[in-house]
């Protein structure tokens, strides 16, 4: 196995692949006891903008999801979602991709939210 290939899977058994499949990791920051994962959502036209020019717009503020530790330390996920609009306009209309990755009521990732719930009971 490539070099590569064992990195992309170490990245997907620390970030849900659900997650990976529209975002990348920017930057990893470490302290003695957090995590943070900064990840960047990949040029993905939102459906709404489809078959029009569209321009980056700048990026919302990031999502952080809270995900399962690593080494014994709180792991966060930080979402950066790009902002689009329609090339040429000078509108404040931005369109920007949603997104469902958290477990519903909380900032947890879904699958870090149901051990969460199941190991509470």
């Amino acid at each position: 196995m490539k070099k590569e290939d064992l990195q992309e899977q170490v990245c997907s058994l620390l970030i849900p692949k659900e997650i990976l499949l529209s975002f990348e990791i920017d930057k990893i920051k470490e302290s003695e006891e957090i995590v943070d994962i900064e990840l960047v959502e990949k040029e993905l036209i939102p459906v709404q903008l489809a078959g029009k020019q569209v321009v980056l717009n700048g990026y919302m503020n990031p999502i952080e999801l809270q995900s399962y530790p690593i080494q014994g330390k709180t792991c966060y996920l930080k979402l950066k979602r790009r902002r689009w609009k329609v090339q040429g306009t000078t509108d404040s209309a931005n369109c920007h991709n949603e997104y469902d990755f958290a477990a519903k009521g909380t900032k947890a990732t879904k699958m870090f939210g149901a051990f969460l719930k199941e190991n509470s009971l």
